[in-house]
C-alpha cells in the first residue's frame, strides 16, 4: 500500500467512534417553569415593578456553559413570561455585585459584540429543532434569530418587537414586548407547553450561563431547552404585515464623450411594498410589489483565473430572509447548494454585438415579482414554496459612424420556482424532506438564447436519524437534475468546466451533440458520533454522476467523482491553570474519477484516477487569559487533474504541504489585535504562497468602534493554463497544444470599518475595502505528454518582421510589445516561422470599493437609510506589483458614485 493513502486513518478513525464512549454533562431533571397569563397592562420601562411580574414565579438557578461548564452560575437571574392578549411579555432581573462591572457597549441591531446580555428563546412548536431567539445587552440593544435543525441559524430573520432595560444597586433589568404575531404556533390550543431557554453572557468573567444547561458536550442547541408549561394562547388574531417603502438613487460617474446611455448622471425613484399574511398561526405569505432588491454592500473585488464563477453570498432582503427554508447542501463544502438566490435578477446572459461604439445593459435582471409561502405544522410538517418571475430585458447599441441605435436581447422572460417539505419525526431527532426547483426560459424562435436550457428541473431527497440520546446520527441525501433545450444549450452544458466531456483521453464520457437533455444525479451518507465529553467523529461516502447540473438555480463547482473521508475530533472543555479549553481536529478525505471503475479490482486503477487526496490536523486553544490560538497541518498528495487542461487530457497535479496558524488577544479589550499566516509548498517546484494577515480592532468608547483588516499575499503557480490550439497538430497531447505558464501573484487589501453607534436604533457605519492585486504570466511552456507534469519550455527570441511572415529567431517564442501591452509569437516547429500568436496575460487590478450608512429606526419596524457607495476601478496589462504605481492610478481612476435615500414604513393589522 502507497504512503499516500489515508485508508488506515478511516480504518483507525470509524474503529475509535465505536470504542469510546462518552461521559456526558447534564442536569438531572429538565428545568421548567410555567408562564403567567397577563391581567392588566404592562408599562414598558424595564423595571418590573408591575404587581403581574410578582405574581408569576420565575425560571432561576442558572447553570454556567462556559468556563466551567456544570457550575452553579455566580450572579443570580431570574426570568418571568407573560402570555397577553397580542403579546408575550419578558421579564429578566439580572443581579450583579457590582454593578460596575457591567458592560453596556453600543452595537447596531442584531450584531454580535462584547457587551452583557440576557436572551429567551421559544420552541413554540415544541419540536425539538426550531425556536425564535430574542437577546438584549445591557445597552438596550436588541438582537434577534431563527434556529432551525436544531442548531442552524438564520441571523437574517428579524421580528417586530419593543424592550426596555433598567440599572440599579442590584444589577440591572429589562422588560421584552414580543408580538404573538410574530411567532408561528398551533392556536387550535389553549393550554400548551412549550420549550425554552434563557441564557446570560457576564463580560467581566466571560461566563455564559443558562436555564437549561446548553452542554459542549451534546450536539444541538434546541434539543437541550427547558420547559414553559401553562401558556395560555388566546384566540387566534390576524396576522398581516405590510411595509410599504420609497426610495431615489443617484447616480454620478464620468462618461465618455458621445456616450448617449449615460451623460454623468442619473436619477431613478422607486415605489413599493413588501407584504405578509398569516394563514393562521402557522404560515406566512410574503409577497412584493415593485419590489427593492437593491445591495446596501458591493461585492468583494477580486481577479479570478480560475475556469469556475465566483460564488457571492446573498444580501438581498427578500431572498434573505426565511433562507433556511429552501436550504439543501449538496456536499461537506458550504458553497454546494441545490438552491441558489442570486441566480433570480442575475447579471444578464446577453452581450453587445460586436462592432457598437456604445451599450447599454442592465446590471441585474428586473424581478417582476415574487411571493414566498412558509410555515410549519403542529404535526412537524415545514412547507416552503418560492416563484419569481424576470422581466426580458433588452440591451442598447449605438455605432457612431453610423449615427444608428440597435436593440438586442440581454436576457429572456424567465420563472423560477422552489418547493421544499419536511417532516419531523421522533420528536425531532430524526427528519426527512424534499426540494424541487424550476426554471423556465421563454425563447423566441430567433435562436438568440439557443445556448442557455429552456428548463432545468432538480429534486432532493434528505433524511437524518439520530438514537441512543442524539449520541449517533446518520443521514444522507440524494438529489437529480435534467435540463431541455437546444442541442447548441446541451453541448455547451458538456463542455462547460463542471464536466468537460469532450476530454480526449476520458473512457466513461463523450460530447453527445445530438442531446436535447442531460440527466444527473449525486447521493452522499454519513455516520456520526455527536455526543462526548472528549471524542467525536464520523466518516462519510458520496458519487456525483457526469451529467448533475444544477447551476440554473443552484450553485456547484464538483465534476463526477466518488469520495469518502472520515473526521474525528478530541476537545477539553474543562479549564485547568492555563487553559480554559483546546480542541484537536483531523480530517482525510479522497476522491476519484468514476475511470477508477474501469477496472475496480486493480489498485493501480483507483490511483491513475485520484483526484484528490487530503489529510488535516488541527489545534485550536483558548487560554486562561482570554487569547486564543490555532495552528492547522494540510497535507495533499499528488493526484490527477481532470480540469487543468481546460477539457482537455488529464495532467498530474502534484501534492503540497499547508501550514497557517494565527494568534488573537482577548476581544473583551479597548484594544484587539489578531496576527495569522499561511504558508503552503508545492512538490515538483509546483509553487508556493505565503500570506500574512490580521485585525486591528479598537474601541475607545461604547459608541465607537473601528477596525483595520490587513493582508498581503504572495503566490506562484507553474501550472496556470493559458490557452489551447490546433495549429501544428501534437500527437502526444491528442493534437492540440495546451500552453501554461509560471504565474506570480501579489494581492494587498486592507477592509477598514468605522461604527459610530448614537443610540441602539440610530447607527452610522463606513466600510472601505482598497484592493491590489498583480498576475506576472513567464516562462511559457507547453505540455508534453498527459497524466504528466513534464512541459516543453519554450525559450525566448528574437522576433523579426521579413516580408513573407513573422520570424523568432534564436528561440520559440518572441514578444512583441504594443502601446503598452505585448503578444507572444510561437514557433512550435523551431523553423524559425511564427506558427501561433497569443496576448499575454498580465494583469494589474487595483480598486477601491467603499460605502457609508446611516440607520435610524425611526419606530420598531420602521426604518430611513441613507447610503453613499464609491467604486474606483484601474486595469493595466502590467504583470509586476508596485505599490507607489498602482496608489496613483487609483488616485487618478474614474469614480463611481451612488447616494441612496431609502424610507420604510412597517404596519401590523
Amino acid at each position: 500500500m502507497k504512503t499516500n493513502s489515508w485508508s488506515f486513518l478511516a480504518i483507525f478513525a470509524i474503529s475509535g467512534l465505536f470504542l469510546l464512549a462518552p461521559l456526558l454533562s447534564a442536569q438531572d431533571e429538565i428545568p421548567t417553569m410555567s408562564a403567567g397569563v397577563l391581567i392588566g397592562e404592562i408599562d414598558l420601562d424595564g423595571r418590573l415593578d408591575e404587581i403581574a411580574w410578582k405574581q408569576t414565579p420565575p425560571g432561576s438557578n442558572y447553570i454556567q456553559g462556559k468556563p466551567y461548564e456544570g457550575r452553579k452560575a455566580l450572579e443570580e437571574t431570574e426570568v418571568h413570561v407573560l402570555i397577553g392578549q397580542k403579546f408575550i411579555y419578558v421579564g429578566a432581573q439580572m443581579f450583579e455585585s457590582d454593578p460596575s462591572v457591567i458592560d453596556k457597549n453600543l452595537v447596531r441591531r442584531d450584531t454580535e459584540g462584547q457587551y452583557d446580555f440576557i436572551n429567551v428563546a421559544f420552541d413554540s412548536n415544541f419540536d425539538r429543532r426550531t425556536s425564535y431567539y430574542f437577546r438584549v445587552s445591557a445597552a438596550n440593544v436588541q438582537f434577534d434569530k431563527y434556529f432551525y435543525n436544531d442548531s442552524e441559524q438564520d441571523r437574517a430573520w428579524d421580528a417586530v418587537w419593543e424592550s426596555a432595560v433598567h440599572h440599579h444597586d442590584l444589577g440591572w433589568s429589562v422588560e421584552m414586548k414580543i408580538p404573538l404575531s410574530q411567532i408561528r404556533y398551533d392556536s387550535s390550543k389553549p393550554k400548551q407547553t412549550w420549550g425554552f431557554q434563557s441564557s446570560r453572557r457576564r463580560m467581566v468573567e466571560n461566563e455564559w450561563s443558562y436555564f437549561a444547561l446548553h452542554s459542549q458536550m451534546r450536539t444541538g442547541y434546541v434539543n437541550q431547552f427547558g420547559i414553559l408549561e401553562n401558556v395560555q394562547i388566546p384566540e387566534n388574531s390576524r396576522r398581516i404585515e405590510t411595509r410599504p417603502y420609497i426610495s431615489n438613487s443617484l447616480h454620478k460617474a464620468e462618461t465618455e464623450e458621445g456616450n448617449p446611455f449615460f451623460d454623468g448622471s442619473e436619477n431613478t425613484g422607486r415605489v413599493g411594498a413588501d407584504l405578509k399574511l398569516g394563514l393562521g398561526s402557522a404560515f406566512t405569505v410574503d409577497a412584493t410589489i415593485n419590489p427593492d432588491f437593491g445591495q446596501i454592500e458591493a461585492d468583494p473585488a477580486e481577479i479570478n483565473l480560475s475556469e469556475f464563477e465566483t460564488r457571492f453570498d446573498e444580501r438581498r432582503p427578500f431572498f434573505v430572509e426565511d433562507a433556511q427554508v429552501f436550504d439543501f447542501p449538496l456536499s461537506r463544502s458550504p458553497g454546494d447548494k441545490l438552491y441558489y438566490s442570486r441566480r433570480i435578477g442575475r447579471v444578464p446572459h446577453g452581450s453587445a454585438p460586436s462592432g457598437a461604439d456604445f451599450t447599454s445593459i442592465p446590471l441585474d435582471a428586473t424581478i417582476d415579482g415574487a411571493m414566498k409561502l412558509t410555515g410549519k405544522t403542529d404535526s412537524g410538517l415545514s412547507v416552503g414554496l418560492l416563484a419569481a418571475s424576470v422581466r426580458a430585458e433588452t440591451g442598447k447599441a449605438f455605432y457612431v459612424n453610423e449615427d444608428r441605435f440597435e436593440e438586442f436581447p440581454a436576457e429572456p422572460q424567465s420563472q423560477f420556482g422552489a418547493l421544499k417539505i419536511q417532516k419531523d419525526l421522533k420528536g425531532g431527532a430524526s427528519q426527512i424532506g424534499a426540494l424541487v426547483t424550476g426554471v423556465n426560459r421563454n425563447f423566441s424562435n430567433n435562436g438568440n438564447f439557443d445556448f442557455l436550457p429552456k428548463d432545468a428541473l432538480t429534486g432532493g431527497l434528505h433524511f437524518q436519524h439520530q438514537w441512543n440520546d442524539r449520541d449517533w446520527s446518520i443521514e444522507g441525501s440524494v438529489a437529480g437534475s435534467q435540463l431541455r433545450g437546444s442541442q447548441h444549450a446541451m453541448t455547451q452544458i458538456q463542455t462547460s468546466s463542471n464536466h468537460y466531456f469532450q476530454r480526449p483521453d476520458a473512457t466513461r464520457l463523450a460530447v453527445d451533440s445530438a442531446a436535447t437533455s442531460i440527466t444527473g444525479a449525486r447521493w452522499q451518507l454519513q455516520l456520526n458520533r455527536q455526543n462526548g465529553e472528549h471524542f467525536t467523529g464520523g466518516f462519510w461516502l458520496g458519487e456525483l454522476s457526469p451529467g448533475f447540473e444544477v447551476n440554473d438555480l443552484g450553485y456547484s463547482r464538483a465534476r463526477e467523482k466518488l469520495s469518502g473521508g472520515t473526521r474525528m475530533n478530541y476537545k477539553e472543555i474543562f479549564p485547568n491553570s492555563w487553559y480554559k479549553s483546546y480542541n484537536i481536529g483531523f480530517w482525510a478525505a479522497s476522491s476519484w474519477s468514476h475511470e477508477a471503475l474501469d477496472n475496480y479490482r486493480s489498485w493501480k486503477s483507483w490511483e491513475a484516477s485520484r483526484a484528490s487526496g487530503t489529510a488535516n490536523m488541527s489545534f485550536k486553544t483558548t487560554f486562561i487569559n482570554e487569547w486564543k490560538s490555532e495552528l492547522n497541518f494540510t497535507y495533499s498528495s499528488d493526484h490527477r487533474n481532470f480540469a487543468l487542461t481546460r477539457g482537455g487530457p488529464v495532467m498530474e497535479d502534484p501534492g503540497s504541504f499547508n501550514i497557517r496558524g494565527n494568534v488573537s488577544t482577548d476581544a473583551r479589550r479597548t484594544l484587539f489585535l489578531k496576527s495569522g499566516f499561511s504558508r503552503r509548498s508545492g512538490r515538483k517546484e509546483s509553487g508556493d504562497q505565503l500570506k500574512f494577515y490580521g485585525t486591528v480592532r479598537v474601541r475607545p468608547s461604547p459608541q465607537f468602534e473601528m477596525s483595520v483588516e490587513p493582508s498581503l499575499t504572495s503566490e506562484t503557480m507553474a501550472q496556470q493554463y493559458v490557452t489551447t490550439t490546433s495549429v501544428l497538430p501534437y500527437a502526444e497531447t491528442y493534437g492540440k497544444r495546451y500552453i501554461f505558464a509560471d504565474l506570480e501573484r501579489h494581492t494587498l487589501e486592507m477592509a477598514t470599518r468605522i461604527s459610530w453607534i448614537f443610540s441602539p436604533r440610530m447607527s452610522f457605519q463606513f466600510y472601505a475595502q482598497p484592493f491590489m492585486s498583480s498576475a506576472d504570466y513567464t516562462h511559457y511552456k507547453q505540455l508534453k505528454s498527459p497524466r504528466t507534469y513534464d512541459f516543453t519550455y519554450f525559450e525566448e527570441g528574437t522576433l523579426v518582421d521579413s516580408p513573407e511572415s513573422m520570424m523568432c529567431q534564436n528561440g520559440s517564442l518572441c514578444i512583441e510589445e504594443i502601446d503598452g501591452s505585448s503578444k507572444n509569437h510561437v514557433d512550435f516547429d523551431d523553423d524559425n516561422v511564427v506558427d501561433y500568436v497569443f496576448s499575454d496575460r498580465d494583469v494589474n487590478l487595483t480598486s477601491l470599493i467603499g460605502n457609508a450608512v446611516f440607520r435610524w429606526e425611526y419606530r420598531p419596524g420602521s426604518t430611513l437609510f441613507l447610503v453613499w457607495q464609491r467604486k474606483k476601478t484601474s486595469y493595466v496589462a502590467l504583470g509586476n506589483f508596485d505599490f507607489d504605481r498602482n496608489f496613483e492610478a487609483l488616485l487618478n481612476s474614474q469614480s463611481d458614485d451612488r447616494i441612496i435615500v431609502k424610507l420604510n414604513y412597517w404596519l401590523g393589522i
